[in-house]
């Protein structure tokens, strides 16, 4: 018979799992927008003990959470067929944000990678911006401020960015939103960035600004400043993302 208590589930979730061939790519290692699909799937899976899962969010309130920000601090990704356990929290709010960690661990207790989630909740129909206390009673309770040390700051860009080329948005990277879900930009941002920023990146930030359907082209900006590579996606609609790895 479990001993978990509410508190105890609210607090924090963790699952194992092995390291898939799909999930893997070059050098056999677990790719960026992969770790973030395993992060989002967690955290559902969290929300989902709740009772605040994706559908029975909708379903209760009419509201779903929106990524806008994610931070992703790399000590090593994993490889092809590793044993994998991840852990997720609750980390707080700031303003109508609230942030959710994951960090995967390897054999050992070794620590591999750090994400941090940065979220909104908005009307499912409309995608406005809701506040907090419409969320009340409704899974864990986190309220408590962000550390400032932990915020995610909006991305400034360096002036200048040259043209990199341009990404298509297909069908198939389109989730239940009806959006290309956020996963895809860490794809996007690895196929984008440098040789060398790739391969030496160790902290990876993504702001999620404006929604691309079906059809749209990203048309891809980059360039090098200070101990950073800068990306940003822009449509005829303005920007859509923006992107820094730290070298």
């Amino acid at each position: 018979m479990s001993t978990e208590t509410e508190e105890d589930l609210a607090a924090e979730y963790s699952r194992n799992l092995i390291i898939p061939s799909y999930d893997v790519g070059l050098g056999d290692t677990l790719k960026l927008g992969s770790a973030m699909r395993l992060a989002q799937e967690t955290g559902e899976q969290h929300l989902d003990r709740l009772g605040v899962g994706f559908e029975d969010l909708r379903k209760k309130t009419g509201l779903v959470f929106f990524m806008v920000s994610a931070r992703i601090r790399i000590f090593r990704f994993p490889t092809h067929r590793e044993a994998v356990r991840i852990f997720t929290r609750p980390r707080g709010q700031n303003k109508a944000e609230y942030y959710r960690d994951f960090r995967f661990f390897g054999a050992g207790d070794k620590p591999l990678l750090s994400v941090m989630q940065v979220t909104v909740l908005a009307d499912a129909q409309t995608h406005c911006v809701k506040r907090v206390r419409d969320l009340q009673g409704f899974g864990p309770d986190a309220t408590g401020p962000v550390k400032p040390d932990e915020l995610c700051r909006r991305i400034r860009l360096p002036e200048g960015l040259a043209p990199l080329g341009e990404r298509r948005v297909f069908r198939s990277d389109l989730d239940a939103n009806s959006h290309m879900n956020n996963a895809v930009y860490g794809d996007i941002v690895i196929d984008f960035l440098p040789p060398e920023a790739r391969s030496t990146a160790r902290e990876i930030e993504i702001n999620f600004v404006n929604e691309v359907s079906e059809g749209d082209v990203l048309h891809i900006c980059g360039g090098k400043s200070g101990g950073k590579f800068y990306l940003s996606g822009s449509t005829g609609a303005g920007v859509s993302f923006t992107a820094s790895s730290l070298l």
